[in-house]
């Protein structure tokens, strides 16, 4: 009797039939009550396992069916395809090719990003979840579109634009599914015959283009930011580069061997279309980033939301009237197991907030609307009417701005000061076109005194 060697029994008492160990490739096997040849693949999210009939064992189709099933297994990332019904059944249904895109998208997409698709598809599933995607056609989606322009939000309706948008998020999906032959390319061709909703052909709002920050409001917010959000609001004035591009700045990534420092950027916006972005810092710019690259690793994000919360302790500890000996000592009132921790780098969001939060502290709001001399902020909400309430608001957003208004702000003064093929340059549009309808704000005050003098 041949005894095998233990670590070999361990293993084959581990596995199951067609079971991986550490990533290993699924065995060509042999069903011999039938003498077929079979391979078991397994989902690498779900755990799902499958059983694939090859044909005829040791034939040269069944090896060949064997190769082409694992490459293209792998191909998925090891995710099983939808199942296909049998003839007279149907092909897959919308549930099923959404539940084979999701993971597809998440390692494609950003978090943020894959909000939108969630809030999309999660409307489609809602309407047609169950019936089969080969059945979806051009009126079944403008019956979702639909649904989605007239649909009320928690932060309000969605607007035209933005319905387009997600409309679109359905065609690439069904695009997808093409190539994953999960549908007939029929589907897809005739879902790309609608036509986007332009403006007065639907109820749902017109967004508001944006423009640049006002200057006044920027220079009341900036004693109420921290050191590190104030810095990054100075870069991107100076530089007109997008939030996400100084956010995960680094001393390493700084070229600092010119006159004109640069940082050439990897992963940026266009970077899948294959096109580079380089961010120029100039004197002014210089010296608002050696004041972090002095005290940061070169390795470490230079604008840290950790360092900001460090040194606002610090700020309060200074600033304390209370004696030592009479109250809480720096510490002793920390929580334990806090829900949240500040990071190492900040996110687009947190950026935001940060920018609203100084604003919020800058507002004055008019007298009729103000808190009384003493009044808490909860007595003066609750002694507000609900029509107050709203007007004062109102009024908050109106003085406040964001990230991407100060990207406009620059663009507006590089394009009034050096024309518009440098505005281009600088914030490194492939097309002047985009920097003119977008971005750089036409000088009104240069076209009146024009007509002025020529009218």
């Amino acid at each position: 009797m041949q005894i095998r060697p233990i670590k070999a029994r361990h293993m084959a008492a581990q596995m199951r039939p067609g079971g991986l160990v550490d990533g290993q490739t699924p065995a060509y096997r042999h069903k011999k009550n039938r003498n077929t040849a079979i391979v078991t693949l397994t989902d690498s999210v779900t755990k799902e396992r499958r059983d694939y009939q090859l044909g005829d064992y040791d034939t040269p189709q069944s090896r060949e069916r064997y190769h082409c099933l694992i490459a293209q297994w792998e191909a998925a990332d090891r995710r099983l395809p939808a199942r296909k019904r049998q003839a007279g059944e149907g092909g897959a249904t919308i549930n099923e090719v959404i539940a084979a895109y999701m993971p597809v998208a998440a390692q494609k997409f950003s978090p943020t990003r894959m909000f939108a698709i969630k809030d999309s598809l999660r409307i489609l599933r809602e309407l047609y979840g169950s019936s089969v995607a080969e059945d979806f056609g051009p009126m079944s989606l403008v019956t979702v579109r639909n649904a989605m322009a007239n649909r009320v939000h928690p932060k309000g309706r969605w607007s035209r634009k933005y319905v387009n948008t997600q409309a679109l998020v359905i065609c690439k999906m069904f695009k997808w599914a093409v190539a994953r032959e999960l549908v007939p390319v029929s589907v897809h061709q005739a879902l790309l015959t609608v036509e986007p909703l332009k403006r007065g052909q639907t109820t749902a709002p017109e967004t508001k283009p944006v423009t640049p920050a006002n200057d006044e409001l920027i220079e009341a917010a900036m004693p109420y930011m921290s050191r590190q959000v104030r810095a990054i609001v100075e870069l991107q004035l100076l530089t007109g580069a997008r939030p996400g591009e100084l956010l995960g700045s680094r001393s390493a990534d700084i070229d600092t061997t010119g006159t004109v420092w640069t940082c050439t950027l990897v992963d940026h916006k266009t970077a899948h279309r294959g096109r580079d972005r380089v961010l120029y810092f100039g004197p002014q710019a210089q010296r608002v980033l050696e004041a972090f690259m002095g005290s940061r690793p070169a390795n470490a994000f230079l604008f840290s939301p950790a360092d900001a919360e460090s040194e606002r302790h610090i700020t309060l500890h200074a600033s304390r009237k209370t004696p030592l000996s009479c109250g809480n000592r720096p510490g002793t009132n920390v929580k334990d197991n806090p829900k949240k921790h500040p990071g190492d780098r900040y996110t687009s969001a947190s950026y935001r907030r940060a920018i609203t939060y100084a604003c919020d502290r800058a507002f004055v709001p008019p007298p009729e609307l103000a808190a009384l001399e003493g009044e808490t902020t909860r007595q003066w909400r609750a002694r507000l009417t609900p029509k107050q309430r709203a007007q004062l608001d109102e009024l908050r957003k109106e003085n406040q701005f964001t990230p991407y208004q100060l990207r406009h702000t620059a663009a507006t003064r590089i394009r009034k000061a050096y024309g518009l093929e440098a505005a281009q340059l600088v914030l490194g549009h492939s097309s002047a076109l985009v920097t003119d309808a977008v971005y750089a704000e036409r000088d009104a005050g240069r076209v009146i005194q024009v007509i002025g003098e020529a009218g």
